[in-house]
């Protein structure tokens, strides 16, 4: 006699087969529904699409594997290969063969589509336009999370589990700056997961159930509606839900920083300057015409902090002053530190931390991110006399022509430039004159006339428009004055970071707090003797250094070959004129798309490498977790089959331990095969030396074989009587376990327990399933 395989299911009786291909059409549906809750991260919807077809490969190979008779474990195997197939397809670019296939050429592929995501993840506001590289990132998370998923729900019959995964990815939009959760998407995922539930578990929808359902929809949605995780930008480091976040390059989202509304404390600091510092993230060198962005200048593991290079271009016999600052970080997640400039130490930081390079003495972290730092900077900031401005009008500095490119200036830009420093005698002059003439003119500060007038950014056109308009913000500012000076022949830079903020407290209390408000930028020209002097032209904001005052001294010996000490816009570099050198220890590489990526090590291996790791953490864990639930399962299952899930355990249990049961064996015979296991346990009893022990062994192994014998009988009775089992039949099936697990050497169990056998392969005969 043989079972029916049919089991009453969601919507009646139902084909065993029928309930596996449902739960897994609803556990791709729960997938690709949480996927979706991501558009607002992404432009387009080819990454949802790509995402939504690994799913279906691995999902629908495991069900397809299964239902022509494989063994759930290799339904998953045969999934995830499918899947790694299809992932080659996206990942390939034409090298795979036969297209899914893949060879050397397409592993090749890999630090390009490193390069690739990674540039998109750094540089990019949401939404980001999908490149390669963040395709494949996107399919190959999604192969890792369908295969778990099949995983838990067709070996480890904890379909439960897998909504982990769906409820990470609802909470991905929550942590990126600029994004609002997408409560449609939410509702979808959340109601087809209890869909999938019912489904899986063969349970009618109740009236506590619908009251569960409508609850867990108000809940999500109260989650994503009002808690405030807009702030948490896991892309750029760990923080916490209302802080400032800023990216590789923080002039791209400064703007909406500014604006977010209400302020956050970022940092605080005491200084023994009474007028406060700035405090500098980082420097913009590469102006691209659209955005300035750092140099890309990967990290040297040599730059630690134990010995910071001089700031550059400093005369030794330049007056400059000791400015000690203890700066303890706030809400603020930074791959830079905030730091005074030049700074001279850093004290209190671990090794995580290098300085870019010496052109700039800004530091920054690959691995770690600022929030929580407390450190101590000594920074030597230049306060030289008239006398020692004048004295470095003749120094001729370093080729700088890396920080005078600049190309397709608008006419109308180069001639106000032009216009402006019309009668400055030297080069430090006419910048000076650029700085008053922001600052003293009939420019205003405004955070949202850009946002209104359509001009909001740094790039040329931006630049254009705000000189006409003649209002905006810091970066405008900034941006203006840094291209302006470029037109006259002053190497120039955008400086990011932060004022000075806010003086509070007295005495020893005093402490200056710094607010996302005070996030700001500003131009540094370079000038031989002086080095990077900063400037202030916002107007209404900070306050210029004293010495940034005209000389009016011509300059006694100007060599007529250097450009970067004319102030003659006719003696500017040619538009089409490339960088011939590097600044002092700059690199003299051509900026990449993907600058200030670091060390190179970019998303796509770092995902790699995670993965790796959690398989391997998978490996070791995973496989006890879903041995452990289906026993607790069994032993506390429900009539009318107590015997049968009691004896299914007891079968699988001498299996990890190492009995030889075979799915050919009548359960009579696997009673005998257990009671030559347990009879082991018995000898091992007459074989000690002390009386105690080998009793309670004898009794134990008695019981053991006791208990086996009842619970054939009992199992025997409920498939062929119809007599349903009492619950003693679970206490039964424990005291065979106990026995068996006694009667094991150590080794034994612990394979049993990492290991178990019974997960890859079942034992239908010898469980009662037939007759």
């Amino acid at each position: 006699m043989t079972e029916s395989p049919t089991r009453t299911g969601f919507f009646g009786a139902e084909p065993a087969g029928a309930v596996r291909g449902q739960t897994t059409a609803l556990l791709w549906l729960v997938l690709v529904l949480s996927l979706a809750s991501l558009h607002p991260v992404f432009v387009g919807i080819g990454w949802w699409v790509a995402g939504a077809v690994v799913a279906a490969v691995v999902l629908g190979g495991s069900l397809v594997v299964r239902a022509l008779g494989g063994a759930s474990w290799l339904g998953v195997v045969g999934g995830a290969v499918l899947g790694a197939l299809v992932t080659t397809a996206f990942a390939s670019g034409g090298t795979a063969l036969l297209g899914v296939v893949p060879t050397g050429s397409t592993f090749a592929r890999l630090p390009e589509l490193s390069a690739q995501a990674n540039a998109a993840i750094v540089e990019g506001s949401a939404p980001v336009e999908v490149n390669d590289g963040l395709l494949v990132t996107v399919a190959l998370s999604v192969l890792v999370v369908a295969v778990v998923t099949d995983l838990l729900s067709s070996v480890g019959q904890l379909p439960v589990v897998t909504g982990v995964f769906p409820a990470l990815v609802l909470a991905v939009p929550t942590f990126v700056p600029g994004v609002v959760t997408s409560w449609p998407w939410v509702v979808a995922t959340v109601l087809a997961f209890l869909v999938l539930l019912m489904v899986s578990t063969g349970r009618r929808p109740s009236r506590a159930g619908l009251v569960g359902a409508a609850a867990s929809v108000a809940v999500a949605g109260l989650l994503t509606a009002v808690v405030p995780l807009a702030g948490v930008a896991p892309l750029t480091g760990s923080g916490t839900g209302t802080g400032l976040a800023t990216g590789v390059n923080p002039i791209i989202d400064l703007g909406d920083d500014l604006r977010r509304g209400a302020p956050v404390t970022v940092l605080s600091y005491r200084t023994d300057d009474p007028q406060g510092n700035y405090l500098k993230l980082v420097d913009l060198v590469d102006f691209s015409g659209r955005t300035w962005s750092p140099a890309d200048v990967p990290l040297d593991p040599l730059n630690t902090l134990d010995a910071l290079p001089d700031a550059p271009g400093i005369d030794p016999g330049t007056a400059r002053r000791d400015v000690t600052t203890d700066v303890t970080i706030g809400a603020l997640r930074s791959p830079y530190l905030p730091v005074p400039v030049p700074p001279a130490t850093i004290e209190g930081l671990d090794d995580g931390w290098r300085f870019v390079d010496e052109s700039g003495v800004t530091v920054r972290s690959d691995s770690e991110g600022t929030q929580g730092l407390e450190y101590e900077v000594t920074s030597r900031p230049v306060d030289p006399s008239p006398e020692q401005v004048v004295a470095s009008l003749d120094d001729t500095g370093p080729d700088m022509a890396p920080y005078l490119s600049v190309d397709e200036v608008p006419q109308s830009v180069t001639d106000l430039a032009a216009q402006v420093t019309a009668g400055s005698a030297n080069p430090f002059d006419a910048a000076v004159e650029l700085q008053d003439f922001f600052r003293d003119g009939d420019f205003t500060y405004s955070e949202d006339t850009p946002v209104e007038r359509g001009y909001d950014g740094s790039g040329l056109d931006a630049i254009e428009t705000f000189l006409q308009v003649r209002s905006g913000y810091c970066v405008h500012f900034a941006s203006a004055m840094a291209v302006m000076a470029r037109t006259l022949g002053i190497p120039s830079r955008v400086a990011v970071g932060f004022l000075p903020g806010d003086l509070q407290g007295v005495g020893d209390d005093a402490a200056f707090r710094v607010s996302s408000d005070d996030l700001h930028t500003w131009p540094e020209l370079y000038f031989a003797g002086l080095g990077w002097v900063p400037f202030e032209p916002t107007v209404g904001l900070g306050a210029p250094q004293q010495y940034l005052q005209q000389t009016g001294v011509e300059p006694s010996d100007v060599p007529s070959d250097d450009a970067s000490t004319s102030p003659d816009a006719s003696t500017a570099p040619s538009a089409s004129a490339a960088p011939t050198s590097a600044a002092p220890g700059a690199s003299a590489t051509p900026t990449s798309t993907a600058s200030g990526q670091g060390t190179g090590v970019g998303a796509v291996p770092t995902i790699a490498l995670s993965v790796l790791a959690a398989l391997a953490l998978a490996a070791l864990v995973v496989p006890s977790g879903l041995r452990a639930g289906r026993r607790r399962r069994r032993l506390s299952a429900s009539p009318p089959d107590l015997a049968l899930h009691a004896w299914h355990e007891v079968v699988d249990t001498a299996r990890d331990l190492g009995v030889p049961v075979t799915a050919t064996m009548t359960p009579p015979a696997v009673v005998d095969l257990l009671a030559q296991r347990l009879a082991a346990l018995g000898d091992g009893a007459a074989a000690t030396t002390s009386h105690a022990p080998s009793a309670g062994r004898t009794a134990t192994a008695q019981e053991a074989r006791a208990a086996s014998v009842a619970l054939l009988d009992a199992l025997q009775a409920e498939r062929f009587g119809a007599e349903p089992a009492a619950r003693q039949v679970q206490a039964d099936a424990r005291r065979v376990i106990a026995g068996l697990r006694a009667s094991s050497s150590v080794g034994q169990r612990l394979t049993a327990t990492i290991a178990p056998r019974s997960l890859v392969g079942g034992t239908e005969a010898a469980s009662g399933s037939t007759a």
